[in-house]
């Protein structure tokens, strides 16, 4: 396991599915200057120990189905989760999400998985605690095939997701399935020695016969603060960052 920071559990993450409600060139601009960073910079006193968004959208083929932006945020409990809101940085941040979203938008927290899914559901696949700030992440977001009816969609992902559970060795692994897209987070060790370091991804593409795409969060610095002055970040189709920061226990 990696031992580059403190580790938390695998149920302390908050799953994000996002769709714009913003056309999309005023939805990059909304995430670059206003909600990437500031998930960070607002929230790293409320104990946030990582953060990892990725903007699908304006993708060539992606049905809009499929979510326009996902995101795991981790803390160190889900109880310093739900702490959070009290604090008054936490819960202005909340309210601005309604002018640039759309329903069904929404994040939720994971469950173990124990074999089965259940459409908007989160689940991780492995009990053990990771950091998730460090190492490598293989993200994928795929929508349902047209030939594949939802329940057989969703049996047919759990059944790989069970094979994954059981066979391939990742430090943590993250899914959720809704009726017309699938997205999927794997950290890997990426230990030395290790040429090609194990992924379930393949096994998941084979039966996502139509759009899908992996990311690879790059890892990404603030240079500035709440009070300075700073033009945003470029965030446009494709765009997915692995938010570094100092946390709170280390500041």
């Amino acid at each position: 396991m990696s031992t580059s920071g403190p580790l938390v559990p695998p149920n302390a993450v908050r799953v994000w599915r996002g769709y714009a409600k913003l056309p999309l060139d005023q939805f990059y601009s909304a995430l670059g200057t206003v909600f990437v960073p500031a998930t960070v910079l607002m929230q790293i006193d409320a104990g946030l120990y990582s953060y990892t968004p990725t903007v699908p959208a304006g993708l060539d083929g992606k049905p809009s189905t499929a979510p326009d932006e996902t995101a795991i945020l981790f803390w160190n409990s889900q109880e310093t989760y739900w702490n959070g809101f009290t604090k008054l940085a936490v819960r202005t941040y909340t309210l601005t999400h309604g002018g640039v979203y759309n329903p069904p938008s929404g994040a939720d927290l994971p469950t173990l998985f124990a074999g089965t899914l259940t459409p908007e559901e989160p689940v991780y696949l492995f009990d053990q605690p990771a950091d998730w700030m460090h190492g490598v992440i293989n993200h994928l977001v795929a929508a349902r095939p047209a030939s594949m009816a939802p329940a057989a969609f969703q049996t047919a992902i759990a059944g790989i997701l069970a094979t994954i559970q059981k066979t391939v060795a990742l430090e943590g692994a993250i899914a959720c399935v809704g009726n017309d897209y699938l997205v999927y987070w794997e950290l890997r060790s990426g230990a030395p020695g290790t040429p090609t370091p194990p992924t379930g991804v393949p096994a998941l593409q084979a039966v996502l016969t139509e759009w899908n795409h992996v990311f690879t969060p790059a890892p990404t610095f603030l240079p500035i603060g709440l009070w300075d002055e700073w033009a945003g970040m470029d965030v446009r189709a494709g765009s997915s960052f692995n938010m570094q920061f100092k946390r709170e226990s280390e500041a």
